[in-house]
């Protein structure tokens, strides 16, 4: 294990080197937390509600995916379609290490370091604007949005960590996926509580994986769903976890027949 703590350690440490580029990334999150905060606070100012949403419990909305997202979301698996690109990723290949664990360690340095970053910051905001809270119903609620937060961040890794293996046959990876990403902050619930939507598009959503990432974790701390509701929620986060992990092993094999190592 030693190997992917230095991974950890290594990734940290690149993060917090090109600090200029650390700063704006944070300044971008408080100017989006900013714009989402006003909104709902706009929306709301006349009746105290919006689409059955309390003020306070839309600005607890905002406050909890600007944690979630980095906990959950993360950039460094992009980097495994730069590797495949310029043949880098040969080094993997010769290395006692396994690709998937190791890129795991990267990510995980810069979402740790990202989330108590965004910690401080809503620490500090919350005390400007002086913003209320909606405290979750009981210790359950809390103990389910933790693991609602674990499996959402199991999933998004194996999802993004497939969508990057595109480039084993496309040097416009990119491309998919940022088209990933975009669908998914929009069907997440990164956006706006999915309950704000008709029950149709509702129904929708349910069957792909993307609102159980953030939405579903925050419905459980807010204590939206009924005990079956939850159970379906686990279940569903773990199908989809079980089957990315099948088709991105499937596409990192295939893949691998067509790796030439070019550009090294």
């Amino acid at each position: 294990m030693k190997k992917y703590f230095w991974a950890f350690k290594m990734s940290f440490a690149h993060m917090t080197t090109y600090r200029l580029n650390f700063f704006i990334g944070r300044l971008r999150s408080v100017i989006v937390f900013l714009l989402f905060y006003f909104v709902w606070l706009t929306l709301t100012r006349d009746s105290g509600q919006f689409a059955g949403f309390t003020t306070e419990e839309l600005t607890t909305y905002v406050v909890l995916i600007t944690l979630l997202r980095p906990l959950v979301f993360g950039d460094q698996s992009r980097r495994i379609a730069m590797d495949i690109n310029d043949g880098s990723f040969s080094q993997y290949l010769v290395k006692p290490v396994n690709h998937f664990i190791f890129f795991y360690f990267r990510e995980l340095a810069e979402r740790a370091l990202l989330f108590f970053s965004a910690l401080v910051e809503i620490f500090f905001l919350s005390f400007i604007f002086d913003i209320q809270y909606t405290a979750p119903k009981n210790l359950e609620s809390v103990g389910l949005f933790f693991l609602g937060i674990f499996f959402a961040h199991i999933l998004y890794f194996v999802m993004s960590y497939g969508v990057n293996l595109l480039a084993f046959w496309s040097r416009q990876a990119m491309g998919p996926r940022f088209l990933f990403e975009w669908f998914l902050e929009c069907a997440s619930g990164l956006f706006f509580p999915i309950r704000i939507l008709s029950a149709a598009w509702q129904s929708v959503l349910a069957l792909l994986p993307f609102m159980y990432l953030i939405y579903a974790p925050v419905g459980l701390y807010f204590g939206w769903f009924t005990r079956s509701e939850i159970q379906g929620i686990f279940a569903a986060q773990l199908f989809f976890i079980f089957l990315a992990a099948i088709i991105t092993r499937i596409v990192f094999r295939r893949g691998l027949l067509r790796y030439s190592g070019e550009g090294i």
